[in-house]
């Protein structure tokens, strides 16, 4: 059966699939309108904490010269090889105030070494020789390299994830520790915070005549 469309037929299907299309496009106008071109992305902007030490009296060098005065009565030929201190259950407003300073000697002609605790809080001086001999030299602190103190070191630490660990772990343990780490490598602060409930660490080594960060090592991330 041949199927016949009359003029008007035409016309009307014409008409109807031009409205539809019209309603289509009114619809995708507003549509877009509504939804809008995507915006171009925006660089992110994440802001960088700046910690500054509070406590910045007693330092490594200020209390070195009262360690000196012990030394010069035992050995003539003791070698500093390392400097320590440690705070115990701080937080960030506490951090690197008055602590026991350790100096650490070593006699290369008696073959031993000795410990130099400086407490500034009260004035106490305790020299302490270690019993055996010691073959194996450490390395001495080249002074002339060492132009970056415990409170610059220290205040690297709280920029670079210290002060946020502090921050989340009050009455925390941070030591500190100058030395030459191995042989030929250059004079560094070790800055360790440690937790002792969740075991969480974070310790950034320092150059100690730069100021540059050498090396980070953390649980934190």
């Amino acid at each position: 059966m041949k199927l016949t469309l009359r003029r008007r037929d035409i016309v009307l299907i014409i008409a109807f699939w031009l409205i539809g299309c019209a309603l289509l496009s009114v619809v995708f106008y507003y549509a877009y309108l509504q939804v809008g071109p995507p915006a171009p992305p925006q660089p992110k902007f994440i802001p960088q904490a700046t910690h500054t030490l509070v406590h910045t009296d007693i330092t490594a060098k200020s209390v070195l010269p009262r360690a000196k005065s012990k030394i010069a009565m035992w050995q003539e030929d003791a070698q500093l090889y390392a400097i320590s201190a440690t705070w115990e259950e701080i937080t960030l407003d506490t951090v690197g105030q008055a602590a026991p300073w350790v100096y650490r000697y070593y006699s290369p002609r008696q073959k031993r070494i000795y410990f130099v605790t400086v407490n500034p809080t009260n004035g106490e001086i305790i020299g302490t020789s270690h019993g055996e001999r010691v073959y194996n030299a450490p390395q001495p602190i080249p002074i002339e390299e060492w132009t970056i103190d415990s409170a610059e070191a220290l205040n690297v630490w709280l920029n670079q994830g210290g002060a946020a660990m502090l921050t989340a772990t009050p009455k925390m343990y941070v030591l500190v520790q100058l030395h030459v780490r191995v042989p030929d490598a250059p004079l560094a602060w070790t800055v360790a915070g440690f937790d002792e409930v969740s075991g969480n660490y974070h310790t950034v080594f320092v150059h100690a005549t730069t100021g540059e960060v050498i090396d980070i090592k953390s649980s934190l991330y």
